[in-house]
């Protein structure tokens, strides 16, 4: 027998067949098979969905650095520009003098 591949097969128990069974029985084992499958299937949803959210979160918090970065540089300008300007007053009040 070869072996098998990893990811190929079911997990847990073979399903028990669904001829000799009571029709009652056979009703209840579909609807927790169809119960379990929208389960699995919503999991599956909800994991996409929190890594998008994941990585709409990070873009978000890359656009707040750029955006701190962006406050930081102009501040630093603006001081620059003051002192430049308080440096110019001090001259022309110098000259009058």
């Amino acid at each position: 027998m070869p072996p098998k591949k990893a990811g190929t097969g079911k997990v847990g128990r073979p399903r028990k067949p669904d001829t000799n069974t009571d029709p009652e029985l056979l009703k209840k084992r579909l609807y927790m098979r169809e119960y379990n499958a929208k389960i699995a299937k919503d999991i599956q949803q909800l994991d996409k969905m929190e890594q998008e959210c994941e990585e709409e979160l990070k873009e978000i918090k890359k656009q707040k650095r750029d955006l701190e970065k962006e406050y930081k540089k102009s501040l630093k300008m603006l001081q620059e520009a003051n002192q430049q300007a308080s440096d110019i007053l001090k001259e022309s009040t110098k000259s009058k003098k």
